[in-house]
């Protein structure tokens, strides 16, 4: 039994053993820690089936991942698949407010706050640019699902050092310079993962934006930072419902996911549109992997000349 921990949730995941050696390898070390028994009152079975399929009870707190025997595709897909499913699903679950925002986050202040870049619907650049302001004097806290709560009305991004970051052939060398993998994690990158779990309070997001020249920056006002951050609020709700909307998914259509019971308005509501609005919003361009550095660079001014 494993456990992967957001918050004050934790997900058990049982794995069955006629799953693949990789993904039960990979289940163990996403897991937070193994422990023989535990009641978490949230569980996630992983088994053999017929069809991929993903069921969800809200109610009940149980999802059932369902592998199809003849599954095409490599480990990483496979191994992102799982991954995507058990962190929405944790998103999901009972009704305390957890955001499940799409993107990455490190950390700033010596480790005293968070910096979120997020998708604003506007392209990709949001791993490679984390990692970069990261290997700049930060730390790794968390790549695509990046949990936040809300304590006091104040967004805090939730560390999850035991997630791996996907990481593609076309970032700069300099900054995964062992990536000969798709997925890695924190110990693994040039960029130190942060200590502790606390959550930490969110100061600044970042949104790549292809449509503005690499390394020039816009501050976004809060009416329009709030229809930019939809994209990120959304995203991973959207894709649950339907998983064809993911580059990479190990489902074929939306009949493969069933959501039981009424799905709580977990991301969509907009108290959390409104929080994350009250934090400074830039928009960074971000062209190719060789215009990276400027893009860095600029947002590493935009923070020291805040500090």
């Amino acid at each position: 039994m494993s456990l992967l921990k957001a918050g004050n949730r934790a997900l058990e995941i049982r794995i069955a053993e006629s799953a693949p050696r990789c993904l039960r390898r990979f289940v163990a070390r996403l897991a937070d820690t193994e422990l023989p028994t535990i009641p978490t009152g949230q569980v996630m079975q992983v088994r053999g089936g017929h069809q991929t399929r993903l069921t969800v009870d809200v109610d009940r707190g149980e999802v059932l991942l369902e592998l199809a025997t003849d599954l095409a595709g490599d480990p990483a897909a496979l191994e992102i698949g799982v991954l995507q499913a058990a962190a929405r699903s944790v998103a999901v679950m009972k009704d305390v407010e957890l955001a499940l925002l799409h993107g990455s986050a490190v950390t700033a202040d010596g480790g005293r706050s968070a910096i979120a870049v997020l998708d604003g619907g506007r392209g990709q650049g949001k791993t490679s640019l984390a990692l970069g302001v990261a290997a700049r004097g930060g730390s790794l806290l968390v790549d695509e699902f990046a949990f936040t709560v809300f304590p006091g009305g104040q967004p805090c991004v939730v560390p999850m050092p035991t997630l791996p970051w996907h990481v593609r052939a076309d970032m700069a060398p300099l900054l995964a310079p062992h990536a000969t993998e798709r997925l890695l994690y924190p110990v693994d990158l040039p960029a130190p993962t942060t200590d502790g779990n606390r959550p930490l309070p969110l100061n600044l997001i970042v949104i790549p934006d292809h449509g503005l020249a690499p390394g020039e920056l816009r501050e976004a006002p809060a009416l329009a930072a709030r229809d930019l951050l939809r994209a990120a609020v959304n995203d991973h709700e959207a894709k649950l419902r339907d998983p064809t909307l993911d580059h990479v998914s190990i489902f074929s259509s939306a009949d493969d996911v069933t959501i039981s019971s009424s799905l709580p308005a977990f991301n969509s509501g907009e108290k959390a549109l409104d929080a994350l609005a009250a934090v400074p919003v830039i928009r960074v361009g971000i062209g190719n992997p060789d215009d990276l550095p400027a893009s860095v660079t600029a947002v590493i001014r935009r923070i020291r000349g805040a500090s």
